[in-house]
């Protein structure tokens, strides 16, 4: 397998280091942007192709690592070149290989891989990119051969349908992002308690860590505590007449419904209608 690299960002370069360090035939760039394509090759140890044509005709294989938003417009000048027995694979968590319009007509298979990973670095990232699991989808013919590379590497690989890339993105997109606003809705809450950030801060990570931890390692019925878990409906009541002026009301009775069914799923014998009642006050 000899693998060119359209798409010289932090995906790119990334992927093309991690493996180019484990002995897999990263053959090199090509990028829109010369500079950038050319600090990808560097840091590699491969090269830099000036015209798609060439990285096309000596690559079996093609990674596109570029934006989500000009992945159709990069297939669309690949397929114009000959293709026969390629492989074409897009690392997008959002798109599925439905994108490779017509690929059929080309002689070659598509597949896309998104691993579950921060590319937060152009340069560091691939330290650590030995940890990610990774989600395909596509045709066998050539997922299977990037499957078998990728965890011939200690992947774990998982396999998902197109028709839920856009769900399974959700998730991610979620798991990653929405945490980051929870935290800072209670620290704005705790702000308006008169403590400083830094002091909130010191505040909550024990039970943010100990929280995580349970979760990961036993799953969320196990980490869930408080007053709904304990169907305290006294002190939910009370929390949400303290939030009503505040936006942090709305995401309190949001995640409280989710929280109620997580407990009637470690306590099926409980009924939480009560609960279930409080949280659906206000809605529309």
């Amino acid at each position: 397998m000899k693998i060119g690299i359209v798409g010289a960002g932090r995906v790119g370069v990334t992927l093309g280091k991690y493996l180019a360090d484990a002995g897999v035939d990263v053959a090199g760039y090509y990028s829109k942007t010369t500079k950038s394509a050319v600090e990808a090759a560097e840091f590699t140890d491969t090269k830099v192709f000036e015209k798609l044509a060439d990285i096309v005709q000596v690559s079996d294989t093609l990674f596109i690592t570029t934006p989500d938003s000009v992945i159709s417009e990069v297939w669309g000048c690949i397929a114009a070149y000959p293709l026969t027995g390629k492989i074409l694979c897009h690392f997008s968590g959002s798109l599925s290989s439905d994108i490779f319009s017509g690929i059929d007509k080309t002689g070659a298979s598509g597949c896309s891989i998104h691993p579950m990973y921060a590319f937060s670095n152009r340069f560091t990232s691939y330290e650590n990119f030995h940890t990610a699991y990774l989600v395909a989808e596509g045709a066998a013919s050539a997922r299977k051969p990037l499957e078998n590379l990728f965890r011939g590497l200690g992947h774990t690989v998982l396999e998902i349908r197109a028709a839920d890339k856009v769900k399974y993105h959700a998730a991610a997109a979620m798991i990653s992002n929405d945490m980051i606003a929870l935290f800072q809705t209670v620290l704005d809450l705790l702000e308006e308690c008169g403590f400083k950030e830094e002091d909130s801060i010191c505040l909550l990570r024990p039970i943010i860590e100990n929280n995580v931890s349970t979760m990961l390692e036993q799953g969320a019925m196990e980490a869930l505590t408080g007053p709904v878990e304990r169907g305290d409906t006294e002190t939910v009541k009370k929390h949400m007449e303290a939030l009503q002026a505040s936006p942090a009301g709305e995401v309190y009775r949001t995640l409280g419904k989710v929280l109620v069914d997580i407990a009637e799923r470690k306590y099926p014998e409980r009924h939480n209608t009560a609960m279930q009642a409080l949280f659906s006050l206000g809605e529309k």
